[in-house]
């Protein structure tokens, strides 16, 4: 397709705007990607933490370890995310709907609202709870299922020192999250459809004639409540098998103060990092709100949610 005249004009100036909308995002991933990168580049050439030759999985392309964890950090957990946010969203939200709908919603007034767009991108920390929830999921199938090293890792590594070791429950933690950050925004994203379609609820009907608050709110966000609940309490019970482990390690071998410094740095950063690995898949979300909402709405169309409603909070003065 070739573009003549104001063509180009029009092109540059969608080109401006994305980039003004997604400015404080786009500088973060950069900074991140930097970051990541140079503390990576300055192990992996260090005599002392050099690992050439040495690699955790046989499911990624490389013979290193820092190699590794770059590829899954920057490359696979930004598209696993995206993929489990595209799949969940497209196939879930529809399900959640009707759940709440046909289950939840006995005497329920459903309807649609419509929101402004912001000029900003303010949705980067949606990707905080799904984050969380990938890091619980990968605790989960590790401590539960050690079978799954055998799958996953490296069999040189396997021999280290068994699969209580540190170097064992690390280097599966990180590959698994190249699958369990999928999971968590599978899991998430449904609520994002339908917290962005506008579809409410009310509970006006249910409690008429009762003593009962008249409420309403967004349907997705009755399930982001329960999904963010658990993400939070399991990541909790995570962290602290994590840490026993790694202390009762300690114990065994004499630790060097750098290496713990390291460990825990990387440690309790990682819910960050997996947050800014996130944030692709969440501006590509963004972009394609449009047709998400119309998605959305004309599956609710089909269970008889076509009305849009106003939903406001007034104050009145007391009698």
């Amino acid at each position: 397709m070739k573009y003549y005249g104001n063509d180009w004009r029009i092109m540059d100036l969608k080109i401006e705007r994305l980039i003004w909308r997604y400015r404080k995002a786009l500088i973060i991933i950069i900074a991140y990607y930097v970051l990541l990168l140079g503390l990576l580049i300055y192990f992996n050439f260090s005599e002392t933490y050099s690992t050439r030759g040495k690699y955790f999985s046989p499911l990624i392309p490389s013979n290193d370890q820092y190699v590794e964890v770059g590829l899954i950090l920057l490359v696979f957990a930004p598209i696993s995310a995206l993929v489990g946010g595209l799949i969940g969203g497209y196939f879930l939200a529809p399900v959640f709907l009707f759940i709440h709908k046909n289950i939840l919603g006995s005497k329920m007034l459903y309807g649609i609202q419509n929101r402004p767009q912001p000029q900003t991108f303010k949705k980067m920390m949606r990707g905080y709870y799904p984050s969380l929830l990938a890091v619980n999921i990968s605790s989960i199938i590790i401590f539960s299922a050690p079978w799954i090293f055998d799958l996953i890792l490296n069999k040189e590594l396997m021999e280290l020192g068994g699969p209580v070791h540190t170097q064992i429950y690390v280097p599966g933690f990180l590959v698994l999250l190249m699958f369990t950050m999928g999971l968590g925004t599978l899991v998430f994203s449904p609520t994002w459809f339908l917290i962005d379609a506008g579809i409410v609820y009310s509970n006006e009907e249910r409690v008429a004639g009762t003593d009962q608050p008249v409420e309403g709110r967004a349907v997705g966000g009755r399930f982001t409540d329960f999904l963010r609940g658990y993400a939070g309490i399991g990541v909790i019970f995570s962290y602290i098998q994590f840490l026993s482990i790694y202390i009762s390690q300690q114990q065994i071998i004499p630790p060097n103060p750098v290496d713990v410094a390291v460990f825990l740095m990387f440690f309790f950063g990682l819910p960050i990092f997996l947050l800014i690995a996130v944030i692709p898949s969440l501006i590509i979300l963004d972009i394609t709100k449009e047709h998400r909402i119309r998605f959305v709405r004309n599956f609710a169309e089909k269970m008889g949610i076509t009305d849009f409603v106003k939903v406001s909070f007034e104050k009145i003065k007391q009698l």
